[in-house]
């Protein structure tokens, strides 16, 4: 097995059945979800133990599995992007995103990269915001994100004046009898291009609003991850 290395955030850590010095990591990364054998994570003298923390993004060092269905093997981690655990409001975007990123099945180098912009601003009381940012671009990967440059009816890009999950995204004056406010459109188009631009526009008021709905959009679908 030729020897890879590749960024990527640590989702659980569960132990052998077979040797209790050993343990599976769970890992996603640009290319999605996949599973190591970790040897000797469990003894106290483990070096990768402590950079194998939930949450967080480390450099990995690994034997890829020679056939599917097989594992492969963790040779050595190294934390690249930490995370403050003495935070309950981090301890908690932690739990849920690791949730939205554990139900993704498939490749998705976006939300690996979205991921990886949000630990940046965590601690900074806008943990929230953050959160939903990860889980509204989760809808891409799920097959059901919306169109968010034009209306979603006629494909003009002026006079958007409202935003529907379950319509497909923006809809024109013309196509809708609704009108969101300014704010809460530039929010929702934030949301998916630009988090700094995001967090900025965002309220506290909106943010509750568009989890309800993201949330909603997904349970529509069959998808429940909290």
């Amino acid at each position: 097995m030729a020897e890879q290395i590749s960024k990527a955030i640590v989702l659980k850590i569960i132990d052998s059945s077979t040797n209790e010095n050993d343990s599976f990591v769970d890992f996603f990364g640009k290319k999605g979800k996949f599973r190591l054998l970790a040897k000797g994570i469990n003894k106290a003298a483990s070096k990768n133990k402590a950079n194998l923390l939930v949450g967080t993004v480390a450099e990995i060092e690994y034997f890829a599995a020679r056939k599917y269905g097989s594992v492969g093997r963790l040779k050595k981690a190294t934390t690249i992007q930490n995370i403050d655990y003495s935070s309950s409001a981090n301890l908690n975007f932690v739990i849920h995103a690791v949730k939205i990123l554990d139900s993704i099945l498939g490749k998705s180098f976006d939300m690996f990269d979205k991921y990886c912009q949000t630990l940046k601003y965590l601690g900074e009381g806008i943990n929230k915001r953050l959160l939903l940012f990860v889980l509204a671009n989760s809808l891409f990967s799920f097959g059901i994100g919306p169109i968010i440059n034009k209306c979603v009816e006629c494909k003009n890009t002026q006079n958007l004046a409202d935003f529907e999950f379950y319509k497909g995204g923006f809809l024109c004056n013309l196509h809708s009898a609704k009108t969101r406010w300014n704010k809460e459109l530039k929010s929702i188009y934030y949301m998916f291009y630009d988090l700094e631009k995001f967090i900025k526009m965002v309220n506290g008021e909106i943010v509750d609003k568009l989890i309800a709905e993201v949330l909603d959009h997904l349970r529509s679908n069959g998808i429940y991850i909290f």
